[in-house]
């Protein structure tokens, strides 16, 4: 014969039941807060004339372009700040 389990005390039991759901909920929502957010980019082609500080003067409009220039070099793999007509660059939004 089994043993059947009885509450001895509900109010516990419910107080112990939310505090399980609590967390379950806060756990829940924390992670889609601070999930991955993919970055999103412009895809820019270069034109006669145009420059790395120019193009970074155009796309950031506050703050110091500079860094703003090493992250446009860094996102596409460059090596140093050499543009030509016709190459396509990622520009960050």
């Amino acid at each position: 014969m089994k043993k059947r389990y009885v509450l001895k005390s509900k109010g516990r039991f419910i107080a112990l039941l939310t505090t399980v759901l609590l967390l379950i909920f806060t756990f829940v929502f924390a992670a889609s807060a601070y999930g991955y957010k993919e970055p999103i980019y412009e895809v820019i082609t270069i034109r006669s004339g145009d420059t790395l500080w120019d193009i970074a003067g155009e796309h950031k409009k506050d703050g110091d372009i500079r860094s703003y220039i090493y992250e446009i070099k860094k996102i596409n793999k460059m090596a140093d700040g050499s543009i030509y007509e016709g190459d396509v660059l990622k520009i960050p939004e």
